[in-house]
């Protein structure tokens, strides 16, 4: 792998430290070996001149089912979230594996283009880790379980097993993941054995907690729409008793929430303190929370102010228009008018990578060379504010674990 020498007009480094301005960045397989304030040091290696660049961490993507991008367009918007469950399901079932791999790598291309290097996706099936494999981006691979019947433990777990034997030991820009989808879709059961799982191969957890009225309403008595949806689908558990819990407290009663990965957590407000308590990473969506007409979202602002590692993900164009991550964090600076610019960037690189472990989000020495730039069009008196510029559709340069894509 070659050596860089890239010089920059500024960079965010996401850590503690305070931008720099006119320096240069040395890097060697890979990894950032200086980082200096002086176009003057010595050039090692090739030298990439961005010195009319900001250039800052790449972005972070850290929640998205890519698997779903053939469904761009095909899901009505103004329907129940169990009505979109249906037509997800329906549709995704109607579609051939030729064309959800080409729009995968379609939507692909699009992510990196707008400056994501790194990737935490919910794949529904094993077979989807080869075309992942392919994908330039540093990633996280949860394999996302779905069985409410107790019956369906075993055969599950074995399958599981099988394929973490397979692939845990992956070294490098991968990692694999378990994610029980969500407590109206998991039995307690399996609940209690994908933390063993995870627990034995040391990999992390994630899930979708209080996302919806209807979820609550299950957990607590049982009845609902999610009921109707599980008996039409014919893997409703009669045995099954509602713990009369909200979300978190639900799984943590089963010792799931230990460093969980939750996302979207719109209605959890009242068991931030527990999320806090029991060091929950937190993964806000805006712009699928706006496609849903979320009226309550994410306690963002609470969570940042707890200390709670808070990461930016797109989740599916089943759920949203755009996987551009530039579109995603103007969205989010839209509904979250109380955190500042360089909160939601924090949010976007080192937030999202330290939800899940992953070595980037920040530029400093020893980390990895996953970096992206945008080319200035003027003066700035704010270098965090750059990015979020209404007219850049696209980063101006990306380089992942050392290799420059463009």
């Amino acid at each position: 792998m070659n050596s860089f020498t890239i010089r920059f007009r500024a960079l965010l480094p996401m850590t503690n430290s305070k931008p720099l301005e006119n320096g240069q960045l040395i890097i060697d397989k890979g990894r950032i070996q200086k980082i200096s304030s002086d176009f003057s040091d010595p050039i090692e290696g090739e030298l990439i001149d961005l010195s009319d660049h900001l250039i800052l961490p790449g972005f972070v993507n850290a929640h998205c089912h890519l698997s779903l991008s053939a469904l761009k367009g095909q899901i009505p918007q103004s329907v129940s979230f169990v009505d979109w469950i249906r037509s997800v399901v329906e549709k995704n079932e109607l579609m051939s594996w030729e064309n959800r791999v080409l729009a995968l790598h379609a939507q692909a291309k699009v992510m990196v283009r707008s400056g994501v290097t790194a990737l935490v996706d919910y794949i529904p099936e094993k077979k989807f880790i080869t075309e992942y494999s392919s994908l330039p981006f540093r990633k996280t691979l949860f394999l996302e379980v779905i069985g409410f019947l107790s019956s369906l433990v075993k055969p599950i777990v074995e399958n599981l097993e099988i394929t973490l034997k397979k692939n845990i030991n992956e070294r490098g820009m991968s990692k694999i993941g378990l994610a029980p989808h969500a407590p109206y879709s998991v039995s307690p059961q399996l609940f209690s054995e994908l933390k063993r799982l995870a627990d034995k191969y040391k990999c992390p957890l994630s899930c979708h907690v209080a996302e919806f009225p209807e979820e609550l309403q299950f957990l607590q008595d049982g009845s609902g729409d999610l009921k109707d949806l599980l008996k039409e689908r014919a893997v409703y558990d009669s045995d099954w008793s509602p713990p009369a819990l909200s979300p978190a407290c639900y799984l943590d009663s089963m010792g799931l929430l230990d460093s969980l990965v939750a996302i979207h957590l719109n209605l959890a407000e009242a068991d931030i303190g527990l999320l806090k308590s029991k060091k929950v990473k937190a993964v806000f969506c805006p712009q699928s929370t706006l496609w849903f007409r979320r009226k309550k979202y994410m306690p963002v602002r609470d969570l940042l102010d707890l200390g709670v590692v808070v990461g930016l993900g797109t989740d599916s164009l089943a759920s949203s228009k755009s996987l551009n991550f530039l579109e995603e964090i103007r969205v989010a600076e839209e509904m979250l008018v109380d955190v500042s610019r360089e909160e939601l960037l924090r949010m976007a690189t080192r937030g999202g990578a330290e939800t899940v472990g992953m070595n980037c989000g920040v530029i400093e020495k020893g980390r990895a060379a996953d970096i992206i730039g945008f080319r200035l069009k003027g003066e700035y008196d704010d270098w965090y504010s750059v990015p979020f510029e209404s007219k850049r559709d696209n980063a101006d340069f990306v380089m992942i674990d050392g290799e420059k894509l463009f």
